[in-house]
Formats: C-alpha cells, structure tokens, sequence
C-alpha cells in the first residue's frame, strides 16, 4: 500500500490531469464526429428514396398484346427481364458513371432517351446492351429481333428516377409512331402507366428521325463509318439486339381506357404538345 501511496505522490499531477482530460475530449469528439456523418449518410440514403433518387438501372420489356373481345384495341404491357443493377456495379469507369448521372439529368419525358454522344457515349450504350444480352443467352425462348433504348423519364410524372433501359419488339415500336391510334387504341394496365406510353411515343418518333437520317447517309455514301475507328460523334441511340424474351405475358389487370384530356394539360406545362395527325411515314417518297 505505502508503495502505491508512494507511487501516486511521484505522478506529475499538473501534466497528467490535462493529458488524460485533453485526449478523453478529443476521443469524445471523433465519437460524435463519426457518429454525425454516419447519421447524416445515413439520412441522406433515407431522403433519396424517398425522393425516388436512385443509381438503379432496370431492364424492361415492352410488348402490346390484343384484348380478348376487343380486336381494334390493344393492351400495353410492360414488365422486368433482369435483377436490378446499379451504375457502380454496370460502369467499373468513373468517367463513364458521370456522364451517364448527367445525361439522365438533361432528359424529360419529350425526349427521354440519353443523348449518348461521341465514343465515350457509343461505349456506354454498348456496355448496356452487353449486359443484357448476356443474362438473356441462355433463354429458352425463340430468338426476335428486340430494340434496345437507354432512357430516364422525367421526375414531374415518374417518382423514382433511374436508368430504364426499354426493349421492344420493332413493329411495335413502329405502331407507337402514330399518336391517333395512342390516344385511341392503347389501353394500360395501371392509371400510372400513361406516361409510359407517351415515352414509347417519343421514341418511335426519334426511330423515324434516325431512319431517315441512315437513309440521308447511305444516299451520300457515308456508311463506311467503322465504330472501333471513327469518333462516334453520331450514332443511334436506338440500336437492334437479338434476343430470347417471352412474348406471351398477360394482362394482370382488366385494360382500361386512357384520360387523355386530364394529362394533356400537364403536358403542355412540360412544354409536349402532342401532334394531332399521325407522323410522315418513311415509305413516302422524298422531296
């Protein structure tokens, strides 16, 4: 005891007490430090989903299926052909992820494909496409040509907003050209899925534009172009994939009917005015 007494007596007090204080402060203030931004991380994960803001990308099938009953109209269905990923898992290039979070920003539901430009955007989208042409080789479903197009819907009608990559089969694509027979013809599944069918609307009509810009091309002899050589400055965003996907999906729902006039007027606040005729046809003759 006269030995720990002594031992004690021998201890610098008036060094050993601000040690022992400063570092039990400092050691209290990495604990609350750390806990705040693991907090806030954790906060910030929570607003974003409840902001629908989301890294996801999906990959969705696109088919339209006749109506049993109802031979002139038919049903749009759409559903998920893959596990969700994510862009760090898709995109191992930093660059490449920050072009895709920027080009999803710059669209809207009147143009709701990515605007992928030049090689980096060509090697985007093509890493996409690899992608889901890998998890469906080994379907066992007769293989169709499907086509394949990168988009993000706009946040003022779509609630999570991600990466959609849509495929549809051509024909289908083709009838959505014609906004007449949208309006008209096109019943859904869901009240909410509307806004899909004006997106395949959009881009039906950036697939004519592209044909005719292919047919422009090839009449002035500039289909040479190799995709490993050239800069890509331009390139189809909407791009042919084959592919085994099921086409005989039903209907979940009883298809019902679109209230076209309560969403026109959000439309045109987003600045879509929707065309009331039908688009030129690319079999009709040149100028």
């Amino acid at each position: 005891m006269e030995v720990f007494i002594g031992w004690l007596e021998s201890l610098e007090w008036r060094r050993l007490i601000p040690e022992i204080l400063g570092k039990g402060l400092g050691f209290l203030a990495g604990f609350a430090v750390s806990w705040f931004l693991l907090f806030r991380r954790r906060l910030n994960a929570l607003q974003r989903l409840q902001s629908g803001d989301s890294d996801d990308f999906i990959f969705q099938m696109h088919c339209l299926q006749p109506i049993p009953g109802r031979p002139d109209e038919t049903v749009l269905l759409f559903r998920n052909l893959a596990p969700k990923t994510t862009l760090h898992e898709l995109y191992d290039n930093v660059a490449a992820r920050e072009l895709v979070k920027s080009l999803a920003e710059k669209t809207s539901l009147g143009d709701p494909i990515l605007k992928t430009e030049g090689t980096l955007g060509f090697e985007i989208l093509n890493d996409a496409m690899g992608h889901i042409a890998g998890w469906l080789a080994v379907t066992p479903f007769e293989r169709r040509t499907w086509l394949f197009a990168m988009t993000c819907e706009d946040r003022q009608v779509v609630r999570k907003k991600c990466v959609r990559c849509f495929l549809i089969r051509p024909d289908d694509l083709d009838r959505f050209a014609n906004w007449d027979w949208c309006r008209d013809k096109v019943r859904i599944e869901r009240p909410w899925h509307w806004f899909r069918v004006v997106a395949l609307h959009r881009i039906a009509c950036t697939r004519r534009e592209e044909q005719l810009a292919a047919r422009d091309r090839g009449e002035k002899g500039r289909e040479s172009e190799m995709p490993l050589v050239d800069k890509q400055l331009r390139h189809d965003r909407i791009r042919p994939l084959s592919l085994g996907i099921c086409i005989d999906e039903q209907s979940v729902e009883e298809p019902q009917e679109i209230g076209w006039k309560s969403h026109l007027p959000m439309l045109d606040k987003l600045g879509l005015v929707l065309p009331a005729e039908p688009d030129r046809e690319l079999t009709q003759a040149p100028d």
